[in-house]
């Protein structure tokens, strides 16, 4: 009843889930998305597409504050997305495991 792949993730995530919960990869993924979509915000007030929210981010001054706040919704939404799949790992282990037990 369980696919091979079903298989090969449930003797996977068996091993890892005993390790701490901190997977590079999973937080690269969400760290790079969310930097991307930052520069991209960065793009657009650059080239004055939307006027009036231009002039209101130069009368704050210091752009830095800008990149700053890029940096720590990058960081927050990087480990955000770290614990969505680590327990999404989990829940579909559970499921798998729960489903070899009726066997």
């Amino acid at each position: 009843m369980i696919s091979p792949i079903e298989e090969k993730f449930y003797t996977q995530w068996e091993k890892e889930r005993l390790q701490p919960a901190y997977k590079r990869r999973s937080f690269l993924r969400g760290l790079s998305a969310s930097l991307s979509l930052g520069v991209l915000i960065l793009i657009i007030s650059e080239i004055s597409w939307y006027e009036r929210a231009n002039m209101q981010v130069n009368s704050w001054g210091n752009e830095i504050w800008i990149i700053i706040a890029i940096l720590i919704i990058s960081f927050g939404f990087g480990w955000i997305y770290q614990q969505f799949t680590s327990e999404m790992n989990e829940q579909r282990y559970q499921e798998l495991k729960h489903i070899k037990s009726k066997k």
